[in-house]
């Protein structure tokens, strides 16, 4: 394939990654209906729309993942200069959460104590809260962690993690039951994670005192892709 060609390949791959992008970005909005109520049923019926539209999109987007793979492999294929961009492509989708990583890190399995399972029999026990997960993790990425996950859900610069009712949302991906097992890993530096996470004031941070902390190091952890939609709709590039 001569240099016009390459380039051609090149172009096809940046148009469908912004077309990838355009999916991966939508977010599903309810359109605003005036003078209308609304009964159990059709609330029913509009989150099963909703949550078909959401299938649909993560259906399509696998599919344009993967032409795009195949754009870029072909691309890489032709010279340095196409390489190139296409390790810049994989660097920015590991970053964001885009794509299943693995590498050297730690596990750290977190259950109630005097408990099998997590599930305290006893009253009156502090169980997890946004506070101690956000420390948890803050401490892991000051540690120089490159990918964090929270009972397989991925941490991307846009995960909120916040208390809701009994539970702990994690972004839009789910949510994590303080009386359950919660499995955290992380992708980096085994010895410098190790070190952060026993450091004081953080595994025995507030009521991380209520559980038992099971910490594994591996050269083996993987951390799979996010299922959150990305949103990017203020921030533009300065030229």
């Amino acid at each position: 394939m001569n240099r016009a060609v390459s380039q051609v390949v090149v172009a096809a791959v940046c148009a469908l990654l912004g077309f990838l992008l355009t999916y991966q970005f939508k977010q599903l909005n309810i359109a605003n209906r005036k003078n209308i109520d609304y009964n159990s049923s059709d609330i029913l019926l509009e989150l099963e729309n909703l949550k078909k539209e959401k299938e649909d999109l993560q259906k399509n987007n696998e599919i344009l993942s993967e032409e795009l793979k195949q754009l870029e492999d072909a691309a890489a294929e032709e010279g340095e200069v196409e390489g190139e961009i296409k390790k810049q492509l994989d660097n920015a989708r590991m970053q964001l959460g885009l794509l299943d990583v693995k590498g050297p890190g730690l596990t750290i399995t977190l259950t109630l104590k005097n408990s099998v399972f997590g599930a305290n029999g006893t009253q009156n026990v502090n169980t997890l809260s946004e506070e101690e997960i956000i420390n948890l993790i803050n401490s892991l990425w000051y540690a120089g962690a490159e990918a964090i996950s929270i009972n397989e859900m991925r941490i991307t610069p846009q995960t909120g993690i916040k208390t809701a009712g009994s539970s702990i949302s994690i972004g839009s991906a789910g949510r994590v039951d303080p009386n359950s097992e919660v499995v955290i890993k992380a992708i980096g530096d085994k010895s410098k994670l190790n070190v952060a996470v026993n450091y004081p004031g953080v595994l025995d941070y507030g009521a991380l005192k209520s559980y038992n902390s099971d910490v594994k190091q591996s050269d083996d952890i993987t951390v799979t892709k996010t299922t959150q939609s990305l949103r990017y709709e203020y921030i533009k590039p300065i030229q």
